[in-house]
């Protein structure tokens, strides 16, 4: 009988805790070229938690007079055109462009760390997570681009929920990411001439062992997607952005931009409130986008670049590790939006990340 007693999804977690262990695994790097995709396989061992992309290449740059060459906004992740995680079962973990996973690491409880460090960054000498160079010369000058993109798999480094066994002959994980061309980084100026070479992608997973008692095992039906959506932004008025349902929302990162790419500013390119709606008529959220703005300040340590904005419903007092309280369940919802108020042509880009239950 004492077999039969049942346990709850906490003593799971420290069950789980006691009876396994982190791995980081290095997977063989990947050669890769402009305009090109690049992709592998996850190991079918253990349970995944993580993955970790590390880019890498060489830029050089050509100018007479030895000019800085001028990034792209948001390089160099704008490098990346899409990433993909992809399993057999027809779900997709994420689905996301290089700018959104930018983003998305961004809006984190250590999201400052993602950001392009200027100065001795730019050299390629420091050992900072993202770097970029910009040195030009009339013979050419030679300058590292690095970033670590990372895709958590799972809520959060405490909690188990959406670890996906991949310790099993019937699961297939693949990872896809389109890569764009030099012009992603440094777009195209008179007078300068750019070239990428050495283009190299290393992953590595985060995993966990799988404990012997099955007892300890957490719960596998849960997987967190995170995904992008884009919307023009035909003129000035009111905006309504229709988001899918079905599916819990932990997180809404918003990124609004005018016709030249630069994000929206409070009060001359966005106006009035950001609502999110609940079949056309409940409205649990109305909130300035200035407000928002110093909010996601305080959530996490810094300010998000103009034009962005986050709805995160996983803060408790630190991002990423709040409860169930708050999410929005919108599987009983026939409609969920975002709408807003535009004072100019532009497009809107959505990222959300959502819990889906195995059924």
């Amino acid at each position: 009988m004492a077999n039969d007693v049942k346990i709850t999804p906490a003593e799971r977690a420290a069950r789980f805790a006691q009876m396994t262990r982190q791995n980081f695994q290095m997977l063989p790097a990947i050669a890769g070229t402009e305009n090109n995709t690049v992709s592998f396989e996850i190991p079918r061992t253990k349970l995944l938690a993580k993955i970790y992309l590390l880019v890498e290449a060489v830029l050089t740059g050509t100018h007479a007079s030895g000019t800085d060459m001028v990034l792209a906004p948001f390089a160099p992740y704008s490098f990346i055109r899409n990433a993909r995680v992809k399993m057999n079962n027809g779900f997709s973990p994420f689905q996301i462009s290089g700018r959104g996973l930018y983003f998305y690491n961004l809006a984190n409880l250590n999201g400052k760390e993602v950001e392009l460090i200027k100065g001795a960054a730019n050299t390629g000498s420091s050992r900072s997570r993202t770097v970029c160079g910009v040195k030009t010369g009339a013979s050419g000058e030679v300058n590292t681009v690095r970033f670590l993109a990372e895709l958590p798999l799972v809520l959060n480094d405490r909690d188990p929920i959406g670890l996906i066994l991949a310790q099993n002959a019937e699961t297939l994980i693949t990872v896809e990411v389109d890569l764009g061309a030099v012009t992603d980084i440094v777009p195209t100026a008179t007078g300068f001439t750019t070239a990428l070479s050495n283009i190299t992608i290393t992953p590595m997973t985060v995993t966990y062992t799988v404990p012997s008692d099955p007892k300890a095992l957490p719960d596998l039906s849960v997987l967190k997607l995170v995904h992008e959506i884009e919307q023009n932004i035909p003129g000035t008025g009111q905006q309504v952005v229709k988001l899918p349902v079905g599916n819990t929302y932990r997180k809404l990162i918003l990124w609004m931009e005018d016709s030249s790419g630069d994000g929206l500013v409070e009060g001359t390119g966005v106006t009035g409130n950001f609502e999110l709606i609940f079949n056309q008529a409940d409205i649990p959220y109305a909130i300035r986008p200035q407000l928002l703005a110093g909010y996601n300040q305080t959530v996490y340590g810094n300010v998000l670049p103009q034009g962005l904005w986050v709805w995160d419903w996983s803060y408790n007092g630190f991002a990423g590790y709040g409860g169930s309280r708050d999410l929005i369940d919108t599987e009983r919802l026939s409609e969920f939006w975002f709408r807003f108020n535009a004072a100019c042509a532009g497009r809107v880009t959505v990222i959300y990340e959502t819990l889906s239950q195995l059924r």
